[in-house]
């Protein structure tokens, strides 16, 4: 499973204008250093004062900035100190996989103000929105300000150009949604990107996990199902029809699908059409010998992670999800995929656990609104939290 390029929210269709690149560097400085003055704005930026100052009266305006006092210490007169309105917005990210949503609210600063997470029975798509729309409502709630940006994390593939869900023979996690922005309840204005699962976790596990700086891994998501994300040249790799990575439907020698052999092992759930997290745990996460068949699933899971390994030469492969900590995988998986590997493999296990994708979420949410803040074409979110129409490439 694998946006196609290394910030979450796609280049807008046209070049930034000089007002908003001086905007965007003036907002930069607030989100990394917090109240200053135009003077060290201009400083720290290389822009000249004046051209600031307009900036500054352009993000007064809009209500992204607000004036938060004077600075102390300075001879003579004291410069106006400029900040993040902290009431301007905030940003959502939404996951929705199999038995399980989860939805995290975050402010301008990427702090998070709410997360609830829910366990389901239930197991296909349509109603892990319905269950992700209650959890979404309620954190708008206790942010208390306008949504600016949502961010969705599906654990199936996403077409790029659609921006919908592409059932795929086999898939563990059933259904569609025609449009996911109405169906979490957003309004059809409202900037939303959507991506799937692996993805989002191997966005953030460049940003913020094993892989910072490291600009080609192959990111292994091990749950429920299994997929991987390619980071390639410094940017993620989705392929043209969002199906790069999808290594949970590689054709094993018999002609099942990987995600069909898993199904139908001893990991299998009852219904054999997804991994069962608690059975797979008890027989992964063991030093004792292995059930030849167990045996068998850490062949298949090397064998196909080795086999991308040797297509894309990623020099890095990070194993995450909910089994990935398991002594089995973390142990005899890795060294069976070094096996099979052409070329030597740094391999490692994702710290972030089963948050990462919510954790890739909150980047791209954020990125998506720090995006609008700085367009110029949306005016002042009222309180319902509508905004104006996102730039192409968003739904």
């Amino acid at each position: 499973m694998s946006p196609s390029h290394a910030s979450a929210v796609p280049a807008p269709p046209l070049p930034r204008t000089l007002a908003q690149l001086t905007d965007e560097a003036f907002l930069e400085v607030l989100y990394r250093d917090g109240a200053s003055s135009r003077a060290a704005i201009a400083k720290i930026t290389g822009i000249s004062k004046p051209t600031i100052s307009e900036a500054a009266q352009r993000l007064l305006a809009t209500g992204v900035i607000v004036e938060v006092g004077q600075a102390t210490g300075n001879r003579g007169r004291s410069p106006l100190l400029y900040d993040l309105n902290a009431d301007h917005g905030h940003c959502i990210g939404v996951v929705l996989e199999r038995g399980y949503v989860a939805a995290r609210a975050l402010d301008h600063r990427g702090a998070t103000i709410c997360e609830l997470r829910s366990d389901t029975s239930d197991e296909d798509l349509p109603t892990a929105v319905a269950a992700a729309r209650i959890l979404l409502a309620r954190c708008g709630e206790q942010a208390g300000t306008p949504r600016l940006a949502t961010a969705v994390s599906v654990a199936a593939p996403v077409d790029p150009a659609t921006h919908t869900v592409r059932q795929l023979p086999d898939a563990p996690f059933a259904g569609t949604v025609a449009a996911f922005g109405p169906a979490l309840g957003l309004d059809t204005d409202e900037p939303v990107v959507i991506d799937n699962d692996v993805n989002w976790a191997a966005l953030a596990e460049n940003r913020a996990g094993a892989t910072v700086g490291v600009d080609d891994f192959l990111y292994v998501y091990l749950g429920a199902g299994v997929g991987a994300g390619l980071f390639l040249g410094g940017h993620l790799h989705r392929g043209a029809r969002g199906t790069a990575g999808e290594i949970a439907f590689l054709r094993m020698p018999d002609g099942d699908t990987l995600m069909r052999r898993l199904a139908h092992s001893p990991i299998g759930g009852p219904d054999h059409t997804a991994i069962d997290l608690d059975r797979a745990l008890r027989l992964l996460d063991t030093t004792a010998a292995l059930d030849p068949d167990v045996d068998a699933v850490l062949d298949d899971l090397a064998r196909a992670i080795g086999n991308i390994a040797t297509t894309v030469d990623p020099g890095t492969i990070v194993l995450g999800g909910p089994l990935a900590r398991a002594a089995r995988v973390s142990g005899d998986l890795a060294t069976r995929i070094r096996r099979t590997a052409l070329t030597d493999l740094t391999i490692t296990v994702s710290a972030l656990g089963r948050t990462a994708p919510l954790d890739g979420t909150g980047i791209a949410a954020l990125e998506l609104a720090r995006f609008h803040r700085t367009s110029h074409t949306r005016p002042l979110p009222d309180a319902s939290g509508r905004n104006a129409a996102p730039p192409p490439g968003h739904r």
